[in-house]
């Protein structure tokens, strides 16, 4: 197998090559890779990936604010049913 650095970029072909896409398996130069926890990706391989992660973000934002919307009306019907139940008690104790 031949290294990276044996190599050179697939964008700068004047530059060796510094790692591999592991997305691609292109080989990059220095300034062409860049690492995303912890995993070697070329430019136009990274902007897929976060443009990946930042579609599916919104759906989920709003999915979990839609459930803490639902748990909130859930616990106010739970504390109006407490009340409404406390207040008849009151009503038959002073009939």
């Amino acid at each position: 197998m031949v290294t990276a650095l044996a190599q050179t970029c697939i964008h700068h072909p004047a530059r060796t090559g510094a790692a591999v896409c592991m997305t691609c398996h292109q080989v990059v130069c220095q300034e062409c890779a860049t690492r995303w926890d912890g995993i070697n990706y070329c430019r136009p391989c990274l902007a897929l990936r976060r443009g990946a992660t930042q579609r599916r973000a919104p759906v989920w934002d709003i999915l979990s604010r839609l459930g803490l919307v639902v748990l909130w009306l859930a616990l106010l019907g739970a504390v109006a049913r407490l009340m409404a139940w406390s207040l008849a008690q009151v009503g038959s104790w002073l009939s």
